[in-house]
């Protein structure tokens, strides 16, 4: 059935809604071409039971809007450039990587080309295979004027639960729990050593994640809009595990570049040992 021109209501003047070019109908909402040339949104015409006409404006995810131009970059400058195989930003909601580069007598880098939406966190490899990486342990504010930090009560309810959620793996080392009264980002590290289906001589299931809580009354409980966010998941032999050799650094995590403040300068950036492992960064070791 073709769409109305006009909007009938009984006892009103009828209103013209339809603009110049012929509107899209699907399930009873017309939609609207754009109102501005070039313009990446539309109107959405709803109607309802044939008595009321609701005009909510469209951004369409196609088309980027100015605030999320590719303007933003991330600066800052290596210790040790000499050491520094590859340097990148990644956006963890998409697995987008935003190469970087180096200077290598001054050790200043830039990673550039970065939309102004978003955070990314900073990957940095070394000549020795180790990696420095950044991860965004931020959480909301909570709804107290004066925010309050996790109580010591609070970070061992959170890494019980942690553990009682674990099932698969048999080793589980949580790095870092990290917030505030309300919120809660934790760091995880995880190994499942034990046999498991199609399982090769020596070979182990690696996981490193981020997970997310919330208190929204009395009670901790995991964010379930997004149950986790996997950094690593990998299987191999246990051989190949004890080498690897991962920094997490959140003073490299987070990072959001914005039209206000396009550049962000991470300042200057010691590289840790090499030596294996998979571990948190404290802070006394971070200069900036």
């Amino acid at each position: 059935m073709r769409a109305s021109s006009y909007h009938r209501d009984p006892g009103r003047a009828r209103v013209p809604i339809t603009p110049p070019s012929p509107p899209f109908v699907s399930g009873g909402v017309i939609i609207l071409p754009p109102l501005t040339k070039g313009g990446s949104g539309g109107v959405r015409c709803v109607i309802q039971g044939g008595t009321r006409l609701a005009l909510v404006l469209l951004v369409a995810a196609a088309n980027p809007t100015q605030a999320e131009a590719a303007a933003g970059k991330i600066v800052g400058r290596v210790e040790a450039p000499d050491r520094v195989a590859d340097i990148a930003a990644v956006d963890r909601t998409t697995d987008k990587k935003y190469p970087g580069t180096l200077d290598p007598a001054s050790g200043r880098f830039t990673v550039d080309g970065l939309p102004l939406v978003g955070a990314f966190d900073i990957l940095i490899d070394d000549r020795e295979g180790a990696r420095l990486e950044g991860i965004n342990l931020k959480v909301p504010p909570s709804d107290y004027e004066e925010e309050q930090p996790l109580a010591p009560e609070d970070i061992a309810t959170i890494k019980e639960q942690v553990r009682r959620l674990n099932q698969f793996e048999d080793r589980v080392d949580i790095l870092a729990v990290a917030g505030n009264v309300q919120h809660a980002a934790v760091l995880i590290n995880k190994l499942r050593t034990r046999p498991f289906v199609n399982a090769k001589p020596g070979e182990v299931v690696w996981r490193c994640e981020l997970w997310r809580f919330e208190r929204p009354e009395e009670t901790w409980v995991k964010v379930q809009d997004e149950l986790f966010l996997v950094l690593y998941r990998q299987r191999i032999p246990v051989s190949e595990y004890e080498k690897k050799s991962v920094t997490f650094d959140p003073a490299l995590g987070g990072l959001s570049p914005t039209q206000e403040a396009p550049a962000v300068d991470v300042g200057l950036v010691k590289l840790p040992s090499a030596k294996p492992g998979v571990c948190l960064r404290p802070a006394r070791e971070d200069s900036r």
